[in-house]
């Protein structure tokens, strides 16, 4: 009946690697940074997420799968040091 957003913010440096990572997964997100003017988020950090047509189940795996990324992500950001 409506669609909703979740604004994910990562670590700074990381939201174009948790979607690229994602999708190898097999969940597609939208652009990182899509929130920001022409889709550049300085920062680098933020996801919008706009599900809108997976069954709960689907939505939970999914959710499931970004936040193993989102980890991931954010452990080599800090191993590397960068």
């Amino acid at each position: 009946k409506g669609g909703y957003f979740i604004s994910l913010n990562t670590l700074e440096g990381c939201a174009k690697k948790v979607v690229k990572m994602a999708a190898e997964a097999g969940v597609i997100l939208t652009q990182a940074g899509a929130t920001y003017p022409y889709g550049n988020d300085p920062r680098d950090r933020n996801i919008r997420i706009a599900p809108t047509f997976p069954s709960p189940a689907e939505l939970k795996k999914a959710m499931e799968i970004v936040a193993v990324c989102v980890q991931l992500a954010s452990i080599e950001k800090i191993l590397s040091g960068k």
